[in-house]
């Protein structure tokens, strides 16, 4: 069956979707409409030119109500609140909800009630949705029948939590430590601003392109709550003046004393097997740029990797924030979009 997208918000994250979903070879994915409170010809120039991503590799036009994009009309609607998108009139299964002003799942849960959609997957850290499912490391907890409005955590919830999934697998894992290091991102001020950011720390309101920001977003708790085994957690999070690419590492503890080679080697297989395309491998020596445009949740960082005889273990890996977490949100959709539910992308893994 094809799964049908309806996208509210058509900014960072909504674009980048629309741009995996264009040029996905997968039939059984299609995007219906698009909602955003920009004019159609904005949003049409918006997809065609990206100061990250480039021109893009089609062709895109505006139409009355409509973006053709490669020749598939797009409904186009410009409403400001959920309850207002007739989402079923245009067929939609999935909403994307894209925005980030509608994070909490009560508002998000409009799309449904109101719009018709049957499912709808939140592209940030949601408050109260009925699941948290992080694509490789808990996404078969999916029930279709309690999990209507479902939120992937953010991009480094996701990069931490594949490499942490292979550890706990392993060689077991407690006692965690999480950094993420974060790529500018569309909230960041260009200049200092003391109004006009969602969040309470004012050093959000900071330049985005002067300074290391430190934030206080508790990305550790997210990644528990997808692996509870691991107990507590402690994290830092810092933005960094860089266009794209992001670093996240974990450190704890693990059941044995492990070499770094070993290590190394389960991350290896697991992106070879079981979450191929959810994790990658390579044994170059990154920096940030290395990783755009990659589909994966994390580029695993083999020389990040430290072992210590009293069982500690560090490892180190890359995302695009926006391609990879894109490409999740893509597979979330396909997954709840299934009237039944299927894993395109069966994830296992079996305790070495």
């Amino acid at each position: 069956m094809t799964v049908t997208i309806g996208i509210n918000g058509f900014g960072r994250i909504g674009r980048t979707v629309a741009r995996v979903l264009a040029t996905s070879l997968d039939p059984g994915l299609s995007i219906a409409a698009v909602n955003d409170l920009a004019s159609t010809e904005k949003m049409a120039y918006g997809l065609r030119r990206d100061s990250i991503r480039g021109s893009f590799p089609g062709t895109v036009t505006a139409r009355t109500d409509q973006l053709v994009v490669n020749d598939h009309a797009i409904r186009v609607f410009h409403h400001e609140r959920p309850e207002r998108i007739p989402w079923a009139d245009c067929g939609v299964d999935v909403v994307i909800e894209a925005t980030g002003r509608f994070r909490a799942g009560t508002t998000a849960r409009k799309h449904i009630t109101h719009g018709g959609a049957r499912k709808v997957v939140i592209s940030a850290s949601a408050d109260d949705p009925d699941a948290f499912l992080v694509y490789g490391a808990n996404h078969e907890s999916y029930d279709p029948d309690r999990h209507d409005v479902v939120s992937p955590a953010s991009c480094g919830v996701n990069a931490l939590t594949v490499m942490a999934k292979v550890l706990l697998d392993r060689f077991g894992l407690s006692a965690v430590n999480t950094s993420v290091v974060l790529a500018t991102q569309g909230w960041g001020k260009v200049q200092d601003s003391v109004v006009g950011t969602s969040r309470d720390d004012p050093r959000l309101g900071r330049s985005a392109i002067e300074s290391i920001i430190p934030h206080n977003y508790v990305v550790g708790d997210l990644v528990r709550v997808a692996l509870p085994e691991i107990g507590e957690m402690r994290y830092s999070y810092y933005c960094v003046p860089t266009p794209i690419g992001s670093l996240a590492e974990l450190s704890g503890q693990v059941d044995r004393p492990v070499s770094i080679e070993k290590v190394n080697r389960a991350m290896a297989e697991a992106a070879a097997g079981p979450l191929r395309g959810v994790l990658a491998y390579d044994p170059d020596p990154t920096v940030s740029i290395d990783v755009k445009n990659n589909p994966a949740s994390c580029l695993f960082d083999p020389s990040g990797t430290q072992t210590t005889a009293d069982r500690g273990v560090k490892v180190r890996g890359w995302f695009d924030n926006e391609w990879g977490f894109s490409n999740r949100l893509v597979d979330l959709a396909r997954l709840v979009g299934e009237r039944s539910p299927v894993t395109s992308r069966r994830v296992t893994w079996s305790i070495a």
